[in-house]
């Protein structure tokens, strides 16, 4: 990621912490959603895109477009929040890469490319916190249960299937 590319990024997170109007570390009141891409003010409150969504009765998953419309017509399936940051990510990019007038191949290319590191980004910032989840969730388990606390629930799934 280049400073320009960063430097998008913080003036486009400032317009959405501006455009939100609560505080430098806006969370969504229902599930604490905190990117403020996938943040809205929705009747005084801040929602995230999927619980105002679950809440007007919307699907919480939308159709992406990982190179951008004008490159290519297919799409991916996201929970709404993702494909937000995915969206806003987008804007970052060369006009001439997202728009594409000319059909170039190569801005093609480079808007796959660019949309899936986007996508990979994104999904590492998400799953950042679980490997540490898990292993203190193992900690507990083997404080508990023992070492070996899982060959127990496998055995209950033996007997499941015996029944």
């Amino acid at each position: 990621m280049s400073r320009s590319d960063d430097a998008r990024r913080k003036a486009r997170r400032e317009q959405h912490l501006q455009r939100l109007a609560s505080g430098r570390d806006p969370q969504c009141a229902r599930c604490r959603e905190s990117e403020p891409a996938a943040l809205v003010v929705d009747g005084g409150e801040v929602l995230c895109y999927e619980c105002q969504a679950e809440q007007n009765g919307r699907s919480v998953i939308e159709r992406h477009h990982i190179a951008g419309r004008h490159n290519d017509p297919a799409t991916v399936a996201l929970p709404g929040n993702a494909h937000r940051l995915l969206s806003d990510e987008q804007r970052a990019w060369p006009v001439e890469t997202l728009r594409n007038p000319t059909a170039s191949p190569l801005r093609q290319i480079a808007a796959w490319i660019r949309g899936w590191l986007d996508l990979l980004r994104v999904v590492a910032v998400r799953l950042t916190p679980f490997p540490v989840f898990l292993e203190r969730l193992d900690d507990d388990l083997t404080a508990r249960d023992g070492e070996g606390w899982w060959r127990r629930l496998e055995r209950g799934s033996e007997d499941d299937r015996d029944s």
